[in-house]
């Protein structure tokens, strides 16, 4: 008898991309550090650093500061596209 996956809904697949993210990032941080340097390791654990810069407006009484930006290593990446197939897969 075979279990029908259940549907990937858009909650799910945002849980699994933050959930994927954010392990991702702190596994990627301390594997980093077992690693030998070489190229392996900077595939694998090298930061891109995307996003928009921080911009200040100070408008006198209140300074308002916007800005976002990600730091995406490989690892986090497949990290990610695992706890999405595996979303779809519960």
């Amino acid at each position: 008898m075979r279990r029908e996956p259940m549907k990937r809904t858009p909650g799910m697949i945002l849980l699994a991309i933050a959930l994927g993210g954010v392990l991702g990032s702190v596994l990627s941080y301390f594997l980093g550090g077992l690693f030998p340097d070489g190229p392996v390791r900077n595939f694998f654990f090298q930061r891109l650093d995307i996003g928009i810069p921080a911009t200040a407006m100070k408008l006198g009484f209140v300074t308002l500061t916007f800005g976002l930006s990600f730091a995406i290593t490989a690892f986090t990446v497949l990290l990610i596209a695992l706890f999405i197939w595996l979303a779809g897969r519960l």
